[in-house]
């Protein structure tokens, strides 16, 4: 009966190993999956937050560009009411109306 119990209780305790072996590499496979999942959480709420302070920021010159239309009456030009002037040229100078700085000579 000896010869039975002995490669019985080497199996079981190979077996026994090897199955804690595998449960610890699970833990920590699963420890770096938490991990990396923690990463991305915390990029996901970096990203929100600067997402809503450029929401904030459009809506605030929305409100600012509105009210500069409504109380003070100002508006902004039409690109063809727009009078460019060269200002790195001294004596007289020829303004043009509607046209780009680059076709003003």
């Amino acid at each position: 009966m000896s010869y039975l119990v002995v490669p019985l209780l080497a199996s079981v305790l190979s077996a026994g190993f090897f199955g804690i072996v595998w449960l610890r590499s699970n833990i920590v496979s699963t420890e770096y999956r938490i991990s990396e999942l923690e990463n991305r959480k915390m990029e996901s709420m970096r990203e929100t937050k600067m997402l809503m302070a450029e929401r904030a920021s459009v809506l605030s010159m929305k409100k600012a560009e509105k009210r500069i239309v409504t109380e003070l009456g100002l508006a902004f030009p039409d690109r063809k009411k727009v009078l460019y002037v060269d200002i790195r040229k001294t004596g007289p100078q020829r303004a043009s109306v509607g046209l780009n700085q680059s076709e003003v000579r």
